[in-house]
């Protein structure tokens, strides 16, 4: 038994994810009758290298030249996403927030920050979400398990967490520790804890919060937030199914570690995905969840293979990895694509239209506001 699939890195490095959804969605004839593509999953991104002006990075050019000067033609989300002109770049093959760098309008720092690197490495640019749906007036992000077997399965486990920030949420800061909310950075944090233990806590919290923080809006994480995360997860695992275990092998799996963001319009973003994700114990709810989300992982890719000395009685607790693709099974529960990124008809952006910039989701378009 392997815990790993060959060619993984064609969705677990930064790279790899941009050029397998890009490439997925511009062969999928039911994406392209929808006009869908990778921005509509992931925010603008472009793959650079240091000393190459090729097309990406011209394409790059111009679009932050575009937003600099509020031009938002070119951009996938309303334009109060980019008022700030704020951009991340990250390391291609590097993970746990290490050696990212945000910029704030800044094109020359940006150039200057790429051409000092190693030459022939990759480097990806990303248009940074400025106004991400907040828990508390601080930034954060969700994590949530799924598993891809050699059978060509994937599965999804019912119980995600939410990875908080250490600091009050501002465009105008330049920590991390603001920006950025992977245990592995926040640990290091003067705050961490502050808030919440391991700055760590379960989705239902989140659930909570939304309701009592936005009740015209009636949201629901599980119906709302979680439908869109499950087609996301298959997206990227289509875009590489083709390519993982080329020599076929046998009783081997991926534990991954996906990582969500939510705007402030509830919309979701796929940030990243990790192969050997965080396994710590941060806190006594990721210590009492864990264990039950190893054992349900044993029971799907051992206990087929490999007798148990202590079986748990059947059917005493249910197994919570959902099946979300299976060809063989006939199984896919992605939905259309003609279906809206936004979860709530009220919060959409109007077609052709500049979104004004507001502070809170109560007030983000004219649409919205005739409904309060």
């Amino acid at each position: 038994m392997i815990n790993h699939l060959e060619n993984i890195k064609g969705i677990c490095t930064k790279t790899g994810l941009i050029k397998s959804l890009r490439r997925f969605y511009k062969s999928t004839p039911e994406a392209m009758a929808s006009n869908y593509t990778v921005h509509e999953t992931t925010p603008s991104t472009f793959v650079i290298q240091p000393n190459c002006q090729d097309a990406e990075y011209q394409g790059f050019v111009q679009h932050f030249r575009d937003l600099e000067k509020h031009v938002y033609k070119r951009e996938k989300v309303p334009a109060k996403h980019c008022v700030d002109n704020l951009w991340l770049i990250k390391p291609a093959a590097m993970n746990q927030g290490r050696g990212i760098e945000i910029f704030k309008n800044d094109l020359a720092g940006m150039k200057k920050f790429i051409e000092s690197k190693q030459q022939n490495s990759y480097w990806v640019v990303q248009k940074y979400i400025e106004r991400p749906l907040l828990y508390n007036g601080r930034k954060f992000d969700i994590r949530m398990w799924a598993v891809m077997t050699w059978k060509g399965e994937l599965f999804y486990y019912r119980y995600g967490y939410v990875r908080t920030s250490s600091d009050f949420y501002s465009l105008d800061s330049k920590l991390n520790y603001v920006h950025l909310t992977n245990n592995c950075l926040q640990q290091f944090g003067d705050k961490y804890g502050t808030f919440e233990e391991g700055n760590t806590l379960p989705l239902c919290v989140l659930d909570q919060y939304i309701k009592k923080a936005y009740p015209k809006y009636d949201v629901d994480v599980d119906k709302h937030i979680i439908p869109r995360i499950k087609d996301l997860m298959i997206d990227s695992f289509l875009s590489v199914k083709d390519e993982l275990n080329p020599s076929k092998r046998r009783n081997c799996f991926e534990l991954l570690g996906y990582d969500f963001l939510i705007d402030e319009d509830f919309r979701v973003w796929l940030i990243e995905v990790n192969t050997n994700p965080y396994l710590g114990l941060p806190n006594k709810f990721i210590d009492g969840l864990l264990p039950k989300m190893l054992n349900d992982l044993c029971e799907i890719v051992l206990d087929p293979y490999v007798k148990s000395a202590n079986p748990l009685p059947k059917h005493e607790v249910e197994n919570q990895f959902e099946l979300l693709y299976d060809e063989k099974k006939k199984v896919n529960q992605r939905r259309s694509y003609a279906e809206s990124v936004y979860p709530l008809h009220d919060l959409e952006p109007p077609d052709n239209e500049t979104v004004p910039v507001f502070s809170h989701p109560s007030r983000l378009t004219r649409r919205s506001r005739s409904c309060l």
